[in-house]
């Protein structure tokens, strides 16, 4: 989309976004819950800091519920907001007596959002300070300290640009967050938080590359053979951790060893008994006139040529 005659407000928000001080995540929380609520109501005037915490929530619920970022730049310090997500993460967890991650737009009903303590966060450290570049107040909106509510000055022009200052918050989300976290692929993560689904492809395509190396089935977790069922297919490597399908990640395991594993990141001895599969299993494609030519079998070439399966595993512990 061309925005040819950009206004001032937009040019004000751009300018605080790129430039604003971010010792943890907050801001951009903040600036994108203001700009969805514009989306959603193009002729507000009055935002109430409820309606943000609201949003902010939702933002940390999904990057946390999937990969648990850290979102500050003292590792044993967790923002308090996280802090309060990751207490209603636990408490759903218990309820559902399951840890499948899931979008918070798909059971806000069901949590119990500690909304004042949220909104008493905001207002002391992101509701006034937000607006500051190099000590000069920028008018992206009007806000007393230690008000409940602000005014948006035209909501309308952040709504039609929302694409452009979306845009703008995310890319400056995965700066912060490549500060504080050497996790692969942060950009994908944050984005993630701009869709109420996160679409997984199938994984039965890798089933016959599996069959290749390991016919017999024999679980990747328990060592045991796969009998009287089919065998799931599970990334050995958790998926919420790489986002992405990758066969140097995927193996054989049993239904039971798959769900009870959840999303823990595997062992040393793991690592290693993957990247022997990984040889073995790219020796038998290169002979297999069915694969040989494929591309898979030059992604996990690839792999095994740089060392991909440790390196992910060290930049997912860190």
């Amino acid at each position: 989309m061309k925005h040819p005659m950009i206004p001032q407000i937009i040019k004000d928000y751009l300018q605080v976004i790129r430039n604003g001080s971010n010792v943890n995540t907050y801001k951009l929380t903040w600036a994108k819950a203001i700009i969805e609520i514009c989306v959603e109501q193009p002729t507000i005037t009055v935002i109430s800091l409820e309606e943000i915490a609201k949003k902010v929530f939702k933002y940390y619920w999904n990057q946390t519920i999937y990969f648990d970022l850290q979102q500050s730049n003292n590792p044993n310090l967790v923002p308090e907001i996280v802090t309060e997500v990751k207490v209603k993460i636990e408490e759903y967890y218990k309820t559902k007596k399951s840890r499948t991650p899931i979008h918070f737009e798909k059971v806000e009903s069901k949590i119990d959002i500690n909304t004042k303590k949220i909104v008493q966060t905001l207002k002391s450290d992101v509701s006034w300070r937000f607006p500051l570049v190099n000590k000069q107040h920028l008018p992206v909106y009007e806000y007393k300290k230690g008000e409940n509510e602000l005014t948006v000055n035209n909501a309308a022009a952040l709504a039609e640009y929302s694409d452009i200052l979306y845009e703008a918050i995310n890319y400056k989300w995965t700066q912060v967050l490549e500060t504080f976290n050497s996790a692969p692929r942060i950009a994908k993560k944050v984005r993630i938080i701009d869709f109420p689904n996160i679409k997984r492809k199938p994984l039965s395509p890798f089933r016959p590359v599996l069959e290749i190396e390991n016919p017999n089935h024999i679980c990747f977790i328990c060592g045991e053979p796969i009998v009287d069922e089919t065998p799931a297919i599970d990334h050995v490597i958790p998926w919420s951790f790489l986002y992405s399908d990758d066969i140097w990640n995927l193996v054989f395991t049993h239904q039971t060893c798959n769900s009870s594993k959840s999303n823990t990141i595997p062992s040393e001895a793991d690592i290693e008994k993957l990247e022997a599969r990984n040889v073995g299993l790219l020796e038998k494609m290169k002979v297999d006139v069915k694969y040989h030519h494929k591309k898979v079998c030059a992604e996990l070439e690839t792999a095994v040529d740089r060392d991909y399966v440790r390196k992910f595993w060290v930049a997912c512990r860190s």
